[in-house]
């Protein structure tokens, strides 16, 4: 999707809430935003090489350390969030806005056996949160890193 097209409503908004505290709407924000997007439409957890191949379908002209830089400043933001998963890669979604909780709608799971990501609801990880703050006054960020473990068709292997 080029960037000049009309954004769908969840990049609109991302945009809308940059230019209301005042950030420029560069092509590379612009790309970054888009490509993160469309990944979330399509379930896609998506890495920053991943982002950079399909950034520099939309805008050639973006070099490598501008993408960079661009993922960073957006996730500082607010406007992406990260998360990590197991192997030391990185993928991004978008954020939430700064009126939310929390920028994670869901966690995460992975697969160390095929390397699959499922998304689970957040709750799903309620119980554990209230042990481990009970217990020793952690609180857990249930969106920040995947779990590991194995998936339904590995196990089944």
């Amino acid at each position: 999707m080029p960037t000049t097209q009309s954004p769908t409503p969840r990049v609109a908004e991302v945009l809308a809430r940059l230019r209301a505290v005042g950030e420029r709407m560069t092509p590379a924000r612009r790309a970054v935003i888009s490509v993160v997007d469309a990944a979330d439409a399509s379930g896609e957890h998506l890495t920053a090489e991943q982002i950079g191949a399909r950034v520099g379908d939309l805008e050639p002209a973006v070099h490598r350390a501008t993408l960079y830089r661009t993922l960073t400043s957006l996730t500082e933001l607010g406007a992406l969030s990260h998360v990590h998963l197991g192997g030391s890669a990185t993928v991004y979604h978008l954020g939430g806005g700064p009126e939310e909780e929390g920028p994670h709608d869901h966690a995460h799971v992975q697969c160390h056996a095929c390397g699959r990501v499922l998304d689970v609801p957040p709750d799903v990880l309620d119980d554990v949160a209230a042990r481990l703050e009970a217990d020793l006054g952690f609180v857990l960020d249930t969106g920040h890193a995947a779990l590991l473990g194995t998936c339904r068709d590995c196990a089944a292997d």
